[in-house]
């Protein structure tokens, strides 16, 4: 679906797109029809493309962590009804987030892309705001959490 929203407008903009899949993707095929993207198959490691990338497509789950800490902008799209209740991916630390993927339509991803591409600024406040949320501390954050609830 992303790829039939930006992909025409990408290859008249010179805008180079890779698409980065885990080991669980099973649609190759599907990726055939659009010729001038990049395909990297069975990533292990995926923040080693995330880092150079100018815009993200990612679902809702641990990915957008990953993302956040690279403090890349982001348009977001749930893969399932549970990653809806994942709440970090928001406005407030810098992504655009379309809700389930599978009731977006063509044209919404089209206008969030475009958005973006059209505006470095917005690009640039959306990274700032990730550059905020401290993800370095994570582990100690939890456990003070834990230590709290236990106290009280």
């Amino acid at each position: 679906k992303v790829l039939q929203a930006i992909y025409e407008e990408s290859l008249t903009k010179g805008i180079k797109i890779q698409v980065v899949t885990g080991f669980g993707y099973t649609h190759l095929g599907s990726l055939e029809p659009y010729n001038a993207i990049e395909v990297f198959n069975n990533v292990t490691n995926i923040s080693d493309y995330m880092k150079d990338a100018d815009l993200i497509f990612t679902s809702a789950g641990r990915t957008v962590y990953e993302v956040a800490s690279l403090h890349v902008p982001a348009v977001v799209l749930a893969q399932n009804e549970r990653e809806l209740t994942h709440f970090f991916a928001n406005t407030e630390h810098g992504f655009i987030n379309m809700g389930l993927g599978s009731h977006a339509e063509i044209e919404q991803i089209k206008e969030a892309y475009l958005s973006l591409v059209e505006n470095y600024e917005q690009r640039r406040y959306m990274s700032s705001l990730m550059a905020q949320c401290d993800l370095t501390q994570g582990r100690k954050i939890v456990v003070k959490l834990i230590k709290q609830v236990i106290s009280e």
